[in-house]
């Protein structure tokens, strides 16, 4: 699993809702972990540390680097008024080739969702384990925060926007006012700000 698939895994599970979310996952015993797990911002503090070493592990790959050379010379191709045939041709591999590191990158949308099945894809990964020791995390406490704090994080929003005018009953109301309560100093936080906006 790529450092950006663990991300894309949650996102994956927040996107359904913010209460609803790891239920989705499956098990109700994971739906009932994450709900009882408080934030705290040393916690959140090590998740950013764990998302800030996948970033430095994601640009030393030497795949993302070729990946990211080849939209570099995608944009310069696309910034010239005129193409050769050539150049055309060059244009349209590098748009497949592009298109198809995404894909893979992206992984299988499939896979089980368990915190277990995702603890057990993040220790697999060499580069997702060794943020992990750098973060101080275990890979299941890494789950369970991401989850517990992307959900706090939506509801919140969701009632800063008036889309929902009050915690729902089956959200961590603690995790909520927790983020609301914290939410200038979780935007210091570089990394984890990131991951919010995307």
């Amino acid at each position: 699993m790529r450092p950006r698939q663990l991300l894309a895994t949650v996102a994956l599970l927040v996107a359904v809702g913010p209460v609803s979310a790891v239920a989705q996952a499956g098990a109700d015993a994971d739906t009932r972990e994450v709900m009882a797990y408080r934030l705290t911002m040393p916690k959140l503090r090590q998740l950013n540390e764990l998302y800030a070493a996948l970033h430095r592990a994601q640009e030393a790959d030497p795949a993302y680097q070729a990946l990211q050379k080849k939209k570099r010379d995608l944009a310069a191709l696309a910034g010239k008024d005129e193409l050769t045939e050539a150049e055309g041709e060059r244009m349209a591999k590098l748009e497949e080739e592009i298109a198809a590191a995404e894909e893979a990158e992206e992984g299988d949308e499939d896979m089980e969702q368990s915190l277990s099945a995702m603890a057990a894809r993040m220790s697999a990964d060499p580069r997702i384990a060794g943020a992990l020791k750098s973060s101080g995390l275990a890979a299941r406490e890494a789950a369970v925060i991401q989850l517990a704090f992307f959900q706090a994080a939506l509801t919140a929003e969701l009632l800063e926007s008036g889309t929902i005018k009050e915690i729902p009953k089956e959200a961590n109301t603690e995790n909520v006012r927790f983020y609301r309560a914290n939410k200038a100093e979780i935007a210091t936080l570089t990394a984890l700000g990131e991951q919010e906006k995307e």
